[in-house]
């Protein structure tokens, strides 16, 4: 075999190998740029339900300034027994705040503790270990800043719904394969599970890219820190 035809030879495996190699990872590559997408609300026929916040008044002389890190045109899911929640506080009260959890028809909250707001940022609140969720239920909390204890009228507070929905198998498959938290974030958020992705993305925020994510994750709800 002529030099030219070794050439001509050897050009024609090579190219073949390079079209074989792109299409061998061109689902894999197709089905990667598909999952970064973000946050995908819970399908419109689900019952929707609004956040609702009572800061109008806030406490008189104070300055109250907490966002719930959540959405508030819908009602967002969660898939853990325990779930956290996130809120942004752009000043401390310097006033008594407290978190409950209720079950609708239940007279007592499933569970209340004084939260301690000590500086500016990120509060997360976590539902301790003895306190679960069950899946198909829907729950109400609410964050309240004392601001007269005689007068609970007076007291500012944010309060919206959150639903548990079970956790699916091929779901499962995908968060215990997931490598990172800001991974687990993704797999959630594209799955529709708010609570649990913003707090996966939060998190991871000394990951690379978590925190750009987060930030992402509250841009599509129309919030920015």
């Amino acid at each position: 075999m002529s030099s030219a035809s070794k050439i001509v030879t050897f050009l024609f495996g090579l190219t073949f190998g390079l079209v074989f190699l792109f299409f061998s990872n061109f689902d894999k590559l197709a089905q990667s740029s598909q999952t970064n997408h973000g946050y995908v609300p819970p399908a419109k026929d689900q019952k929707q339900q609004k956040a609702t916040a009572s800061g109008s008044r806030g406490c008189p002389g104070k300055s109250v300034d907490i966002t719930s890190l959540s959405p508030t045109n819908h009602t967002p899911t969660t898939i853990s027994t325990h779930p956290n929640f996130l809120f942004s506080v752009k000043s401390v009260p310097n006033l008594p705040v407290r978190f409950s959890l209720i079950e609708p028809g239940v007279i007592e909250p499933l569970w209340k503790s004084d939260i301690a707001v000590n500086r500016a940022g990120i509060l997360s609140v976590s539902i301790p270990q003895t306190v679960n969720l069950d899946v198909g239920k829907e729950y109400v909390w609410n964050l309240e800043v004392v601001c007269n204890p005689s007068r609970p009228a007076e007291n500012w507070y944010i309060r919206a719904v959150i639903r548990r929905v079970p956790l699916k198998p091929e779901l499962a498959v995908k968060l215990a394969e997931a490598d990172s938290e800001s991974e687990k974030a993704v797999i959630l958020a594209n799955n529709g599970i708010w609570y649990d992705a913003i707090y996966h993305s939060y998190k991871g925020k000394n990951e690379v890219d978590s925190m750009s994510y987060f930030k992402q994750l509250l841009s599509q709800i129309g919030l920015t820190i």
